[in-house]
């Protein structure tokens, strides 16, 4: 069975920027933002699911409850109601911003790299992918 979490350094985005430009981030900030490369760090355990993220410049933290509802800051210090599922080498967040917008991130775990997807339930933001080696 793969294992759930772990540190990963991202590799590579595919249509990161225009996704965060279509989320309303200015063209400028969201191409600094894509050229970023932090390290995501995923610690499990048991109910609860921890992702940190170290970038030198961004780094932030995320305590995250399994199949319950939980407030969480997430990038320009914007909070949102999570809520958080796991099946199999999968970890699923569903997220409802402060004006009703809606957002979900897909985690899926492979023995040597996470690929993250970003997507939401308005037609007119694209789909993004992140693209993870595990370290």
């Amino acid at each position: 069975m793969v294992q759930v979490g772990g540190r990963f350094q991202l590799i590579r985005n595919d249509n990161f920027r225009q996704h965060l430009v279509a989320l309303g981030v200015p063209e400028d900030r969201a191409k600094e933002v894509d050229a970023i490369r932090p390290i995501l760090e995923i610690i499990v355990n048991k109910n609860e699911v921890i992702f940190s993220t170290i970038s030198g410049e961004l780094n932030s933290s995320s305590k995250l409850v399994f199949d319950e509802e939980v407030i969480e800051t997430i990038a320009l210090n914007i909070s949102v109601k999570s809520t958080t599922t796991r099946t199999g080498n999968q970890i699923n967040i569903f997220s409802i911003g402060p004006k009703g917008e809606t957002g979900i991130r897909l985690f899926e775990f492979y023995d040597t790299e996470m690929i993250m997807t970003l997507s939401s339930e308005h037609p007119d933001i694209p789909i993004a992918k992140r693209y993870y080696q595990r370290l």
